[in-house]
């Protein structure tokens, strides 16, 4: 019977990932804690999260390892197999996991561990884990963009100090003070980092859509986006900025300095960045390259959401991910009304009127829409 329950949430909570995380933990069994004979460390609940195929209930269990960074449904979900092969699959006890946590050295014994198998038993949840480092080191992302670790850190320092910090503060500090703020504060600077650089984040990037790059129809807006958001930080001060992304108003935050961003679609990503629509991370999934999504990931609320359920071989999935591709890369795209379509249960018959499809696609395209329970 939990089996089941756990099977309805799950599905519910792939589509709305934030709405319905606290239901899922509300069903996660604590009679582990009534077994402890010592006080209950985060150890204790990854070790607990790992035998059971679980997600980590508790908070600072989600800061510690890595849950709190991972942002969506899917990533969770990988980082949650990636401590399960370290575990289960190569006998590294929860304890030394957190002794590497604990040292600051998480990430290299990770790698570490599984660069000791041959790289055909190492699974698919490595090769994801070396794309997104940055969940369990934020300086990951800094370092993946300079060709050079000392080049890194003076990007690093850059924007510390741009940031308010002090000019004493030692690299060493400045990690661990990062690594303790708040994750929306985390995200900012990190992303404060990228501007400096004169860089801005891409489709295969966690930043893409909390930061509204989804919303940008080509390249050349995207720059214009980034140069935007440089103009932007230039004239407020970071716990401005942190302030009006905690609260989902930056494009309050443009307008009060003067910016005016036109972009048609850049206010409803911005404002509804924790309540995303589906559709942006639909187009996430499909507008990258083979090359950035090598095992073909998708973001689980398109699975449900745009009919990746429905596939039953990898022909089926390519099929489809090359119909909303083509849909997103036309100028003409409408990505709200395409979300409409999706919730309404029509999205055949919406891009139908867009594009030439084979009737055959219509199948692949349903989805369990509209849910007239909740009309």
């Amino acid at each position: 019977m939990m089996d089941m329950l756990w099977h309805v949430i799950t599905r519910a909570y792939h589509s709305l990932p934030y709405l319905f995380f606290p239901l899922l933990v509300m069903c996660i069994p604590l009679s582990f804690a009534c077994k402890q004979r010592h006080p209950i460390t985060t150890t204790d609940h990854l070790a607990f999260a790992v035998a059971n195929d679980l997600l980590p209930q508790d908070p600072q269990t989600c800061k510690d390892y890595g849950f709190e960074r991972a942002f969506t449904a899917e990533n969770w979900s990988k980082l949650l197999g990636l401590y399960i092969g370290l575990v289960r699959h190569l006998g590294i006890p929860p304890k030394t996991i957190n002794d590497w946590r604990v040292r600051g050295v998480l990430v290299e014994e990770i790698k570490a561990a599984y660069y000791k198998i041959p790289a055909e038993f190492r699974g698919s949840y490595f090769p994801w884990f070396l794309q997104n480092q940055h969940i369990l080191d934020p300086f990951a992302v800094i370092v993946s963009q300079s060709n050079d670790e000392g080049d890194a850190m003076a990007i690093v320092l850059r924007a510390w100090r741009f940031t308010g910090g002090a000019e004493t503060d030692s690299p060493a500090d400045i990690r661990a003070r990062i690594a303790s703020m708040p994750q929306d504060r985390q995200s900012c600077h990190l992303f404060y980092t990228m501007l400096l650089s004169k860089v801005h984040p891409v489709p295969f990037d966690d930043f893409w859509i909390p930061f509204g790059f989804c919303s940008c129809a080509c390249k050349e807006e995207e720059m214009y986006l980034g140069e935007h958001y440089q103009a932007l930080i230039t004239k407020c001060t970071f716990d401005e900025f942190c302030n009006a992304f905690r609260s989902a108003r930056i494009p309050d935050l443009f307008r009060k300095n003067g910016i005016n961003v036109d972009l048609r679609y850049l206010a409803d990503v911005l404002q509804n960045h924790r309540m995303r629509k589906s559709v942006w991370d639909l187009k996430q999934s499909v507008i990258q390259t083979d090359g950035q999504n090598s095992e073909n990931r998708i973001a689980i609320s398109a699975v449900v959401d745009y009919g990746f359920m429905n596939c039953k071989k990898d022909a089926e999935i390519r099929a489809l991910k090359k119909i909303y591709r083509t849909f997103f890369e036309r100028r003409d795209a409408n990505p709200l009304a395409l979300h409409d379509a999706a919730i309404r249960g029509n999205i055949f018959g919406y891009l139908g009127i867009l594009m030439k499809l084979d009737k055959k696609k219509k199948r692949l395209m349903k989805n369990p829409y509209p849910l007239y329970a909740l009309q």
